[in-house]
């Protein structure tokens, strides 16, 4: 008996990046990581910036840096309306550091208040994930 597999769907505003059934899918909301099995519940949740992991049936992945977005479950299909998305593979950024000294720097000095305070912190989760796909690409390419 074949294993269930789970319709995905991965969008950005320049085309599908993605479109055939999985095993898995791992993403970040607001709240953590979480993932998306076959026959998932309904749900609906807002992404931020981070890596998104996919499972193949044949036991490979894929990971893509999405900078934020959309996750939806509906009817057994997950459909993922990333703002951007790129494959771990075509990130580039050999030394993150400064980058993430930088908008640290930046958000330490802001309000939660302040109206630049919730783009401060996507730029950090992004340089953050920037960093985690960078890492991934190296240890899959040794």
């Amino acid at each position: 008996m074949a294993a269930a597999q789970l319709p995905f769907k991965l969008v950005t505003p320049t085309g599908i990046l993605f479109d055939q059934p999985v095993r898995e899918v791992t993403a970040v909301n607001a709240l953590g990581e979480f993932g998306v099995l076959p026959e998932h519940v309904d749900y609906i949740t807002a992404l931020v910036p981070g890596i998104l992991t996919v499972a193949l049936a044949d036991g490979g992945q894929h990971f893509y840096l999405i900078s934020g977005g959309l996750a939806e479950v509906r009817e057994g299909q997950l459909t993922v309306l990333a703002r951007s998305a790129d494959r771990v593979e075509d990130v580039v950024g050999d030394d993150l550091t400064d980058a993430l000294m930088q908008a640290e720097e930046k958000l330490r000095y802001l309000s939660f208040y302040e109206p630049e305070y919730q783009n401060a912190q996507r730029e950090l989760q992004l340089v953050r994930a920037r960093q985690q796909a960078v890492a991934i690409a190296r240890s899959a390419a040794h």
